[in-house]
């Protein structure tokens, strides 16, 4: 039962997944402000660095006094395994030649997907072997979410937002659901080109893939709000407005899928794009995650 849930666990499992949707959304300039709001609650001797005129920012996103550490973020657009390597070894060899024995410690931040790119793991491995007393390392989407699950719930919210109280799910009613059906149904749904591809053909594809235990953890208390979602649309006078709502998620989870390529973030943005611009009344939250779990199926999926 859900309700065994303490309020910390179902927080970490909340923000675990908003976290995979800040780095999922954010690059460039916008993933390092992140890093750095994640880094100065976590590190009370970390210093960002700004850059300056001509001798810009000496190849260093922030620096860590306690492990002098140098810090270097990269998060483009697309992620390529060329240029990923050729910002590894241009920002290591920069950093280098500026910190010089400051520099103890060298960590390459990253944000794009789960694995590096083998050219970006063949240059780290000859940068370790090349500078035996320089620390160098890697940070993506795990090693941030190790510093970050280890703050206190109140840092946590200052830069993830505020958590659902589950408390608020036996109060979410069918009053909430109407809104955010309303909502979906002002929206412009694109029928997709492959008819094969269907409610249930989502509902496998997210099976196949894990979806983490964090996901799993949302779902569980949303399943009474499913079932209610459920009964909304079988009253509903016009059958066909359920369908809208439906062929309007299928192309939304399938324009997802072809750029997150993580069934985590596309849990998590279906859910966003359900709840609009309602994020005041934690009911609203709920009302979401059930729509979305009666719409893909996902009660199956957790039931079994």
């Amino acid at each position: 039962m859900f309700l065994s849930m303490t309020r910390e666990e179902f927080s970490l499992s909340h923000h675990e997944i908003q976290l995979e949707l800040e780095l999922y959304r954010r690059v460039g300039r916008t993933f390092q402000d992140l890093f750095e709001q994640i880094m100065q609650k976590s590190d009370s001797s970390f210093l960002m660095v700004k850059p300056m005129g001509r001798e810009g920012d000496w190849k260093s996103d922030g620096f860590s006094l306690n492990t002098g550490t140098v810090f270097q973020c990269y998060a483009p657009e697309e992620l390529t395994g060329a240029e990923a390597a050729r910002k590894v070894r241009e920002d290591f060899q920069g950093g280098h030649n500026h910190w010089r024995e400051k520099m103890l410690a060298w960590t390459f931040v990253w944000s794009s997907d789960r694995a590096l790119p083998p050219q970006v793991v063949h240059v780290l491995t000859e940068l370790k072997s090349n500078y035996p007393n320089v620390a160098i390392d890697h940070m993506g989407r795990e090693g941030l979410w190790r510093i970050v699950k280890q703050l206190p719930l109140a840092d946590r919210i200052a830069i993830l937002g505020h958590v659902p109280d589950l408390s608020a799910v036996p109060a979410t009613t069918a009053a909430e659901i109407q809104v955010l059906m309303k909502h979906l149904g002002k929206q412009t749904a694109i029928l997709p080109d492959d008819p094969s591809f269907d409610l249930t053909a989502i509902a496998d594809k997210l099976a196949r893939n894990r979806l983490s235990t964090a996901v799993t953890n949302t779902v569980r208390p949303a399943m009474p709000v499913a079932r209610l979602v459920r009964e909304f649309v079988t009253k509903m006078p016009d059958p066909s407005f359920s369908e809208f709502i439906a062929i309007d998620l299928a192309s939304k989870y399938r324009e997802l899928s072809e750029s997150a390529n993580d069934p985590d973030v596309i849990f998590g943005s279906l859910v966003d794009y359900v709840l609009g611009e309602q994020r005041v009344d934690p009911k609203f939250f709920w009302a979401a995650a059930g729509i979305v779990a009666h719409y893909f199926e996902l009660c199956d999926v957790f039931e079994r």
